[in-house]
């Protein structure tokens, strides 16, 4: 829990508000380009009702027909997928309206016929609430949108187990429509009623039962995800929009209406109609539209970066608490010893005596010079500089540090054995001289008096690899993982006798690093061998 709690006080807040923004300019852009698409699709919308209306005026239906079965048509919906409602009414040239996009509808097939002839006209009959209902059962239920009975011999191979649709109402013969006051599947086994009103509509009026053995049913407010309470407000605002733009006016083919809004009234199929559109849909929901895995993924992605970038934070500041607390243990002996041996010379001690306390005070001096010295060249090589690169011949760089070492090696009775394959790589000749200064002294403090430190540089495919070797004590496991941190020396070596300052092998593993290079120290037989290896130039 504490963890969580770091984090949500942490990075956690801040990658979330990044992401945030992020999605909130993507949805803003996905909003545009959706728009976009949304007016293409109802230019090609309006085309096809100019298709569906030539397609029934030359067609051999009953000309008191024809404006029903294109109020039928009406029904479908360009933008059924983002939750959206199109508005939509077809005048003649006269101004006069022959069709408007109902809220609700069906069409039927009179028993044993086959043929859907007959229409469902629901919106003059049901109420908002009783739209609502209708519509909540065919979305909780999307197969009451469909029904086939076996009364008239047809859909047995279906096996719905429907017998017939019995639909009270008044009746419009002429037409071929019914406005139902009931309207009832019935099965073998029970009956479903979908339409019960007592609308005042049906006062005085002759009240007809006919059947069908076929029906669909479609209500504007069933979408895909919208509810039908939120898409009737979207139809009753596109309604108000296309009113809006109509203004009460009669169309003429004369005029052409566009609105900011997206709506359009104006003549088609050469001035035979004039076709009025309107289109209203939920901002948030276009904005939305296939931007779900997006945002998944993304959150997903923010969150992992924000716990990434806690735990390396948590990891930097503990190693950059270690390094505070080794490099004041590291000054805190010498000063230590200088102030001991200082408030000694204060007393009234011997000429001799004098001098061999001036003499450890000039030596944790000059340790404490190199300690700062060094703290210094590891942490310029840690801010990652530019490096001055220049081809450098590695075999004679580091022949070169060795040399300059021939007289502390022969004080200590070493024996160098060099076998440098030539090799040139493309670095910071300041830093890869240090890097293998550090390596050499490495050696040199850790071998033990008469043994022999071996260097050996070699080519490995597109590596340069530098391996010095020292003979002494193993290290164990855990201080071969821990060697090139700064101020770690190996249990072996953990006296003050040794000397050094505990970064040598830190400034060799950053050095490596800033020229895309690595280092490894390993056990053999008889001491330790420390590896450096760099990118290799080809030769010429």
């Amino acid at each position: 829990m504490g963890r969580i709690r770091r984090l949500f006080k942490g990075t956690l807040p801040m990658f979330s508000a990044l992401w945030l923004w992020m999605m909130l300019v993507l949805l803003w852009l996905n909003s545009e380009g959706q728009s976009a698409r949304m007016g293409a699709s109802m230019q090609s919308y309006r085309w096809s009702v100019e298709y569906q209306y030539s397609e029934i005026w030359n067609g051999s239906a009953a000309e008191t027909k024809k404006p029903v079965i294109l109020t039928w048509r009406l029904m479908e919906e360009p933008l059924y997928s983002i939750g959206g409602i199109t508005q939509t009414r077809v005048y003649d040239r006269r101004g006069r309206e022959l069709a408007r996009r109902p809220m609700a509808m069906g069409t039927a097939s009179p028993i044993g016929t086959g043929v859907y002839t007959w229409s469902l006209l629901l919106d003059p009959v049901l109420s908002e609430e009783e739209q609502l209902s209708l519509a909540e059962r065919l979305r909780a239920e999307p197969g009451l949108g469909n029904f086939f009975g076996t009364a008239g011999g047809f859909y047995e191979e279906l096996e719905t187990g429907g017998l017939y649709c019995e639909v009270v109402g008044g009746v419009d013969e002429k037409r071929e429509v019914i406005y139902p006051q009931r309207l009832t599947y019935c099965y073998a086994d029970r009956e479903i009623t979908l339409v019960d009103t007592d609308s005042g509509f049906f006062d005085g009026r002759e009240l007809v039962t006919l059947r069908f053995d076929g029906v669909q049913l479609n209500s504007a407010l069933v979408g895909v995800s919208a509810s039908p309470r939120e898409l009737l407000q979207t139809f009753r605002a596109a309604e108000t929009s296309l009113d809006a733009l109509l203004g009460g006016d009669t169309p003429t083919t004369s005029r052409v209406s566009i609105s900011s809004d997206g709506s359009e009234c104006a003549p088609m199929s050469d001035g035979e109609i004039i076709v009025a559109t309107a289109y209203t849909c939920n901002p948030l929901r276009v904005a939305l539209r296939g931007q779900g895995p997006t945002a998944v993924l993304t959150l997903l992605a923010a969150v992992g970066m924000a716990v990434f970038t806690d735990r390396r934070q948590r990891e930097t500041l503990e190693r950059e608490r270690a390094f505070t607390r080794a490099a004041a243990h590291e000054l805190k002996t010498p000063l230590a010893v200088l102030r001991t041996h200082a408030e000694a010379l204060r007393e009234d001690i011997a000429p001799a005596r004098r001098g061999e306390y001036l003499d450890v005070v000039l030596d944790e001096s000059d340790r404490m010079a190199a300690l700062v010295g060094s703290l210094l060249e590891l942490s310029r090589m840690e801010e990652g500089g530019a490096l001055h690169r220049e081809v450098l011949a590695m075999d004679a760089l580091v022949r070169a540090v060795f040399d300059r070492l021939a007289l502390p090696l022969e004080r200590k009775g070493l024996h160098l054995k060099l076998n440098l394959e030539p090799g040139q790589v493309f670095g910071d000749r300041a830093r890869l001289e240090s890097a293998v200064e550090n390596l050499a002294s490495n050696a040199l403090r850790y071998t033990p008096e008469g043994g022999a430190v071996s260097v050996r540089l070699e080519r490995v495919g597109g590596w340069l690899r530098l391996a010095v070797d020292n003979d002494g004590p193993s290290l164990t496991t855990r201080e071969l993982a821990h060697l090139f941190e700064p101020f770690y020396r190996g249990d072996a070596a953990r006296s003050r006798t040794t000397g050094g300052t505990g970064l040598g092998l830190a400034i060799v593993r950053t050095a490596a690093a800033a020229h895309g290079g690595t280092c490894w120290a390993e056990n053999r037989a008889g001491g330790v061998r420390i590896w450096m290896e760099l990118p290799a130039l080809q030769s010429v």
